[in-house]
């Protein structure tokens, strides 16, 4: 059985890197965002899925057939900078590892150079031991251990990523150093 590719990089980023995490999810049902195109492509490193917005705006990214026993992942986007040449969005993903549920937090914006017609996204997951115990305070942030923080106020959290990161969204190396 080949492995859930996106589900696979995205859970190894959650154990490798310092990800920011929550048990609920912060972006409320209704409150999403549709990105520009109901049909898009979303990549995280190389592995890239067609992906349809459902009825009840979330993108949902199902499993290879050859593993229909993995759930699905689903996102849900809100705009995190739209001043911007490329529109960064904040990515609310629903990670499920029965009966577990928790939300990982990515940013993503139009792939440049994409060579398809449907706009390609790619996602970035910022680190939360970049900043201090003091910053992260400040943006409702709680340092879990050495690689993982817990988001508990999704407005202070943009409000950190805008300033930690703001500056680099508009870099490619930000897009796709690991």
């Amino acid at each position: 059985m080949g492995p859930f590719r996106i589900l696979t990089a995205l859970a190894s980023l959650a154990a490798l890197s310092a990800c920011f995490y929550s048990e609920v999810p912060l972006i409320p049902p209704g409150e999403q965002v549709t990105l520009p195109y109901d049909g898009v492509v979303l990549c995280l490193a190389d592995d890239c899925r067609n992906v349809m917005v459902g009825d009840d705006g979330v993108y949902e990214i199902s499993p290879p057939p050859d593993e229909a026993d993995e759930k699905p992942l689903r996102v849900r986007f809100q705009v995190l900078m739209s001043d911007a040449a490329n529109p960064v969005y904040l990515a609310e993903v629903e990670m499920r590892d029965d009966p577990e549920i928790s939300y990982h937090y990515l940013v993503a914006h139009i792939r440049t150079g994409a060579a398809t017609h449907v706009p390609t996204y790619e996602f970035a997951m910022p680190a939360c031991n970049d900043s201090e115990d003091d910053v992260l305070t400040a943006h409702g942030l709680e340092r879990v251990d050495a690689y993982s923080c817990r988001v508990t106020d999704l407005a202070a959290f943009k409000a950190y990523l805008i300033a930690a990161h703001g500056e680099d969204f508009g870099t490619e190396a930000f897009w796709t150093e690991d």
